[in-house]
């Protein structure tokens, strides 16, 4: 038996701003940031409609800049169920070099779903590296319930900090199970790097299966890393259609947002993860 959760990563333009503005005459690269609008404006609707039809909820992850400007849709996201969770507030590669200066940046994201959705997140996966003191105050935080940051393990288990078990639970994000790793193509800047071509549709979701098949063979807990901008176009979407119908007919697979995996964790679950 394994549980899995649908995560879309809702970056919007952020991870493509961070990107050019690094390069000459970056802020002119429009094509590159209205890729990454796609998500928001079009993919994600697409995405939720699929799921609906599938009776499936999935946690997503959204920075607090695209939760500001792309309100309606992270509404209706919160609205039909889905859970609302951390992604730093403009897809930061760098939180800050004090813990003061990292919580700053997740209080800000705090305060945006608070606005915007009515309730803070208990869930984060983090754009960039909390240093040991801010993972420390995010543990004690009574609210918080998970990270979903780590690829080093399968089944997931609580974070340790220092040496001693904390209560919030750690569930694996593997990179397997990331669409941007498969499918992700834009000339300029090159995304991948050496622009490969874009794997074929059927050959993406059968490795999507195969790591699900897999989990299932270990009992693991699975995160995916998809990307609206990229799963939520109307060809590839289809990929996440027939895993919708691969999950349905496996009676093996658990299929729950992160909130609701971490909060079964806690009932009893012990772990090695942190």
């Amino acid at each position: 038996m394994a549980a899995f959760a649908f995560c879309f990563d809702l970056d919007g333009d952020t991870i493509w701003n961070n990107k050019t503005r690094k390069l000459a005459g970056g802020e002119d690269f429009i094509k590159s940031r209205s890729v990454g609008m796609y998500g928001p404006k079009k993919g994600a609707a697409h995405l939720l409609d699929i799921l609906a039809r599938h009776q499936k909820k999935a946690t997503f992850f959204i920075p607090g800049d695209i939760v500001d400007r792309c309100r309606g849709i992270v509404r209706r996201i919160a609205d039909e169920g889905h859970e609302i969770a951390h992604h730093g507030y403009f897809h930061e590669d760098s939180y800050g070099d004090t813990a003061d200066e990292q919580m700053e940046v997740i209080a800000r994201s705090q305060a945006m779903f608070c606005e915007v959705v009515g309730k803070a997140a208990v869930g984060f996966r983090c754009t960039a590296r909390l240093l040991r003191e801010t993972r420390e105050r995010l543990c004690a935080d009574p609210n918080t319930l998970y990270f979903s940051d780590e690829i080093d393990d399968e089944r997931g288990g609580f974070v340790r900090i220092n040496g001693r078990e904390t209560r919030v639970v750690s569930l694996p994000g593997r990179q397997e199970l990331d669409d941007y790793i498969q499918v992700v193509y834009n000339h300029y800047p090159p995304i991948p790097t050496g622009l490969c071509p874009i794997a074929p549709y059927e050959d993406v979701l059968s490795n999507f299966i195969h790591e699900l098949d897999g989990a299932a063979r270990y009992g693991n807990a699975v995160t995916t890393a998809f990307h609206p901008q990229l799963s939520g176009a109307p060809g590839k979407s289809m990929i996440i259609e027939k895993l919708c119908e691969y999950l349905n007919a496996n009676s093996k697979i658990w299929c729950a947002t992160c909130e609701e995996i971490a909060r079964w964790a806690q009932t009893g679950q012990t772990g090695q993860a942190g």
